[in-house]
């Protein structure tokens, strides 16, 4: 290698003992730097500062410098590279599960049946098995579906213990498309839960277990009294293979909203219509109706209660809904049921009065545990529940009902332990 003199002496030779020492001093430096470092040396050289053997050690030297700084900097791009990947897939992972949402509850019960007269009697372990998801996919829909434990009953996701530990089914409890217009209107189709659009006080007319098919809308908006609502759908009852006019029912509902500080209430009127043609007399009937003529009904429902009950916090209230059949040519006609229930933190309890006439209402729609869900009955029911820690409940539900076109009354009793996730 060829030996680099150095002269102390003279402002070139300062400048060119400060570039000799940088050079050979430091391992790397910055893109900037070498290529003014190259830049200099050039000036150097063509003034006659340094030799050309000098010239070419000390561009060796900087080009040198500038490989390894290339490569560094390859592999620092890299690196921010397989980050930015990482990043890339993260949020992706978290935008996912910001849409998507988990729900369900398992349910042990044990159920006690006595029927007078005639002494008979059943006793059965039960279990209720429920898992929903819904998603998000875009600004303003909103996608869902569920399964749940039971049969082909609409009325029931229960399971008996039975037939020597045999297998239980799943069905597809609910599965719908909802779009929401704008802050008033929201419109769903498919198969779906009722609560957002059919507004009930109580199971008199409707099984909570019921998702009806077909498609509904529902209207609210801020009014002077609380929020003012409107709901309406067709919803399909049967597929006729033989015919386009399929077995259908439609309603219409408005409601209205109200309260305060102290109190809370509500109230609602629904018209519903049944399809008339010759199918629906063959499946309206569940044992109890004797005439399928159902196209105008008309309802009430409403709740009127006292958020925090003589300053103690317990939230009291009372209930009631009313049904008349005005299409049927018989006298039983009306339905009614009025209730009260109170709360506070951990515990609930609730007592009602059901009459439900033989053709006020279609038989295979009311509450299953009331008499089988038949109608021509009347009678008590008293539910107690208790939260004994989050997302865990224990309950008694009572019910002593008369059936009086067979002249039989039934005790039922079931006792629940319920798991939420």
């Amino acid at each position: 290698m060829p030996e680099i003199s150095i002269n102390t002496t003279g402002p070139f030779a300062i400048i060119k003992l400060i570039l000799l020492t940088s050079l050979l001093s430091f391992s790397t430096s910055t893109f900037a730097t070498n290529s003014a470092m190259l830049e200099l040396i050039e000036i150097l050289h063509n003034k006659g500062s340094i030799s050309d053997d000098e010239y070419g050690l000390l561009r060796n030297a900087a080009m040198a410098d500038q490989e390894q700084i290339e490569a560094e900097k390859q592999e620092i791009q890299h690196n921010v590279d397989d980050k930015i990947q990482v990043a890339t897939v993260t949020n992706k992972a978290a935008d996912w599960a910001s849409k998507i949402k988990l729900n369900g509850d398992v349910r042990l019960r044990y159920q006690g049946q006595d029927n007078d007269p005639g002494g008979t009697g059943r006793g059965r372990g039960r279990v209720r098995y429920r898992l929903g998801i819904t998603a998000k996919p875009t600004d303003g829909w909103e996608v869902g579906a569920g399964l749940a434990s039971g049969s082909s009953d609409p009325r029931s996701t229960n399971q008996s213990f039975d037939s020597t530990f045999s297998s239980k089914g799943i069905n597809l409890d609910y599965a719908y498309a909802q779009y929401q217009v704008n802050d008033h209107i929201k419109a769903i189709g498919g198969k779906f839960k009722r609560p957002n659009y059919l507004y009930l006080t109580s199971d008199l007319m409707w099984d909570g277990d019921i998702t009806p098919e077909g498609f509904s809308m529902n209207f609210s908006y801020p009014s002077e009294l609380g929020t003012t609502f409107a709901n309406s759908g067709i919803w399909v009852l049967e597929e006729n293979s033989g015919s386009n006019d399929d077995p259908h029912m439609m309603y219409g509902q408005l409601g209205q909203r109200f309260g305060n500080d102290s109190i809370f209430g509500s109230l609602a009127g629904t018209f519903y219509s049944f399809s008339d043609n010759p199918v629906l007399g063959s499946f309206v009937t569940a044992g109890t109706n004797s005439d399928p003529n159902f196209s105008e009904i008309f309802a009430l429902a409403g709740e009127l209660g006292v958020k925090d009950l003589f300053g103690n916090g317990i939230r009291t209230s009372l209930f009631a809904e009313w049904v008349t059949n005005n299409d049927t040519i018989t006298s039983e006609d009306d339905g009614y049921l009025i209730g009260v229930k109170a709360s506070q933190g951990p515990w609930s309890l609730a007592y009602n009065y059901a009459h439900l006439e033989q053709n006020a209402w279609p038989d295979i729609l009311p509450d299953s545990d009331r008499f089988g869900g038949l109608t021509g009955i009347k009678g008590h029911e008293i539910a107690f529940t208790y939260s004994i820690m989050r997302n865990v409940a224990v309950g008694v539900d009572y019910y002593m009902i008369e059936n009086y076109l067979f002249n039989l009354d039934q005790d039922l009793i079931q006792l629940d332990l319920n798991v939420k996730f």
